[in-house]
């Protein structure tokens, strides 16, 4: 059965970020002193969205309060805002992808664990916004990925049924979250092959 819909998560699949979350989590070591090794304990637990991930870490080590957590994220923002011009890059072959698969009738969606504000710089950077008929971030539902509710607004948004999508994902948290869903997912790897033959592979699976 072909797909219509596709579901894209961001970072390490539509953009390149790692080296700007390094600069992130190095800020909230720093400047706050943050234990994310409570991260580790957690099943990939840096994959987690960025409010219940640092919400996690101030609780579990006694330190959570409103206030505290507000100016945490303000501040991210802040340092994402910051370092995302040249500390993110486009993954090799995406946006030609992007545009094949609108091209052929493809209904795409952007579902990320980053909050609305980093993926409009994302979207807007690299002008991206036209591709995706929805977006889906940690701020438009209650529970982020491994959760599967990112996806299922996904397919509020789009009108696509779970047997009529495909995610592409790069961790586990994703992963979980779209099985969760009850969709089909597909893994890219760091591997230059790996991007290319899952290019190959989403333009052949979308029905047209």
């Amino acid at each position: 059965m072909g797909k219509k819909g596709i579901f894209f998560d961001m970072d390490g699949v539509v953009i390149d970020s790692a080296p700007l979350w390094d600069r992130i989590i190095s800020f909230l070591v720093s400047g706050y002193a943050l234990d994310l090794s409570v991260l580790d304990r957690v099943d990939d637990g840096y994959n987690l969205s960025t409010k219940e991930a640092i919400r996690l870490v101030l609780e579990e080590t006694g330190r959570f309060s409103k206030p505290l957590f507000d100016e945490i994220m303000s501040c991210v923002d802040s340092v994402y805002a910051a370092g995302m011009p040249h500390l993110t890059a486009l993954e090799p072959g995406m946006s030609e992808t992007l545009g094949m698969l609108k091209a052929k009738g493809a209904v795409m969606a952007l579902v990320s664990n980053s909050s609305r504000s980093q993926v409009e710089m994302i979207l807007d950077y690299y002008h991206l916004r036209d591709c995706f008929h929805t977006v889906v971030t940690a701020d438009d539902v209650t529970k982020g990925k491994p959760d599967g509710e990112p996806y299922r607004r996904a397919m509020e948004l789009t009108g696509i049924h779970a047997d009529e999508a495909v995610a592409v994902e790069d961790s586990p948290t994703g992963v979980y979250a779209a099985e969760d869903a009850g969709i089909e997912c597909l893994v890219v790897t760091a591997s230059p092959d790996s991007r290319k033959n899952l290019y190959d592979r989403l333009y052949d699976m979308v029905a047209g």
